[in-house]
C-alpha cells in the first residue's frame, strides 16, 4: 500500500510496477524475451545465415543438434571421398613413386636454371644440361652431386646454353651447344675430346649403336652425322618453323628417328633419309583432356614414354601409339616434365622447370628395384654432398 503522495511521485516519473517473470525453459526463449529490452539501443551484429537457421545456436535444442550433426556427417563423408582407405599390412600399402627431389632454381652445385637436357649411362650416372648456367652437372643414381664441367664461352669445353645430351655407345657424352652451333663430345669424366659444327643451331641430340648422331635443330630440321661429324642426311619437319617449337628426338635400332613434335601434337617416325613412315597422336588418359607434348624416350622393350607438360603426367605407349598406362601423375608429385631418362636399376629420372615454378631433378620408381624396396617416402635434397 502506498499513499497518494508516494504514488504520484513514483508514477509521475514514469514508474510502472514490474511484470511477473516466469522461468524460461531454454536459453533460446530467454534470449528472445530479454534481447529486445537489453540490446535495443545497440546495433545488432550482422548474421548472414538463412532466416530459418538464425535461431539455431544451442545444441541442446534438437533442431540445432540435428543441423550440426548433419553438417559434420556431410563433411566427413565428402572428406572420405578424397582419401584412400588404409589397408591392413605394409605389403598391401602402395609405395610412393617419388624417391628423390633434387635442387632448386639457382647456380650453386646441385641447383639448376632451366635443365633442358638429360641422359643416363650404364653405370647409373645422370648427366644434366644446365642450360642457363652453361654447364653439365653429373649425379649418381641416388641424385647425389658428383662433379660439373663447362662454363660460358666459345672455346673447347665451354658452352653457350647447352640444351641436349646423349650417351654414345662407348660411354662418351655428346652435348648440343646451342648458341655456338656445334656438338661437343666428352668422355664420362668431362674431358673434352672433339667437336663438329652443325648446319643450324642444335637443340637435341640422340645416338644409335652405330655411332650415328641425330641432331634436332632450332629450324625444325633433322641432321644425321657420323661419329666424326660428317653430315649424312638432312631433312625438314612439317609445321610452323618457330624456335619455341623445337622438337625432342630419340632413335631406335631400325635406323629411324622418332620425333616428338609439340606444334602438331604428333609422334612421328622418319627414316634417316627423311622418309616419313607413320605418325600417331598420343591420347590422354581421360576424354576431353588436351595434351602438350614435352619429353620422349624409348624403353628397353621399344615402348615410348611421353610427357604431358600441360597435365603433368608421363604416359607409356606402344610403338603404334596405343596407350598402355600412366606412369606418374600430379598425385605422385610430378610437375611439368621436360626431359625423361631411364636408369639401369629401374628408376625414371626427369627434369622439371617452368617460368614461375621449380627447376629440379626428380627420380621416380619405374620398375621394381631392390635398392629402394623397403625405402620410406620421398626426400628432398637442397645441396647434395659429394660422396667420399
Amino acid at each position: 500500500m502506498t499513499d497518494y503522495l508516494s504514488r504520484s511521485r513514483l508514477y509521475g516519473q514514469g514508474y510502472l510496477p514490474p511484470d511477473i517473470r516466469y522461468s524460461s525453459p531454454t536459453y533460446r526463449d530467454l534470449y528472445h524475451e530479454t534481447a529486445p529490452h537489453l540490446f535495443r539501443r545497440r546495433p545488432r551484429a550482422h548474421d548472414c545465415r538463412m532466416e530459418s537457421i538464425r535461431d539455431h545456436w544451442d545444441k541442446r535444442v534438437w533442431e540445432t543438434w540435428l543441423l550440426s550433426r548433419g553438417l559434420s556427417d556431410t563433411y566427413l563423408s565428402v572428406n572420405g571421398l578424397h582419401r584412400m582407405p588404409d589397408k591392413e599390412g605394409d605389403e598391401s600399402k602402395k609405395k610412393d613413386k617419388l624417391l628423390f627431389n633434387i635442387g632448386l632454381r639457382g647456380y650453386i652445385d646441385g641447383d639448376f636454371n632451366y635443365p633442358r637436357g638429360l641422359s643416363v649411362n650404364w653405370n647409373g650416372d645422370i648427366f644434366v644440361a644446365d642450360s642457363m648456367n652453361h654447364r653439365i652437372q653429373v649425379f649418381n643414381e641416388a641424385g647425389v652431386f658428383k662433379f660439373k664441367f663447362g662454363a660460358k664461352g666459345k672455346e673447347n669445353g665451354q658452352f653457350d646454353q647447352p640444351t641436349g645430351v646423349c650417351i654414345l655407345p662407348n660411354d662418351d657424352l655428346a652435348v648440343a651447344d646451342k648458341n655456338n652451333c656445334r656438338v661437343q663430345v666428352f668422355n664420362n669424366t668431362g674431358n673434352f675430346k672433339y667437336a663438329f659444327h652443325t648446319v643450324h643451331r642444335p637443340f637435341w641430340v640422340a645416338s644409335d649403336k652405330e655411332y650415328n648422331i641425330a641432331v634436332s635443330t632450332t629450324k625444325r630440321t633433322i641432321e644425321i652425322y657420323r661419329r666424326a661429324g660428317k653430315l649424312l642426311h638432312r631433312f625438314s619437319l612439317s609445321g610452323k618453323k618457330k624456335e619455341e617449337n623445337c622438337c625432342q628426338i630419340c632413335v631406335n635400332g631400325k635406323d629411324e628417328v622418332i620425333v616428338c613434335d609439340p606444334s602438331t601434337s604428333f609422334i612421328k617416325f622418319y627414316k634417316y633419309d627423311g622418309t616419313q613412315l607413320y605418325k600417331f597422336k598420343p591420347e590422354a588418359n581421360f576424354e576431353g583432356l588436351d595434351m602438350m607434348l614435352g619429353a620422349i624416350t624409348l624403353t628397353a622393350l621399344g615402348q615410348i614414354l611421353v610427357s604431358d607438360t600441360l597435365n603433368h603426367v608421363v604416359n607409356l605407349y606402344t610403338e603404334r601409339g596405343v596407350l598402355l598406362k600412366q606412369i606418374v601423375c600430379p598425385t605422385d608429385d610430378a610437375g611439368p616434365t621436360q626431359t625423361i631418362g631411364l636408369g639401369p636399376e629401374g628408376h625414371m629420372i626427369t627434369t622439371e622447370f617452368s617460368v614461375l615454378g621449380q627447376h629440379c631433378l626428380k627420380i621416380f620408381r619405374y620398375r621394381e628395384c631392390h635398392c629402394h624396396y623397403n625405402r620410406p617416402g620421398s626426400s628432398k635434397r637442397r645441396t647434395p654432398t659429394t660422396p667420399c
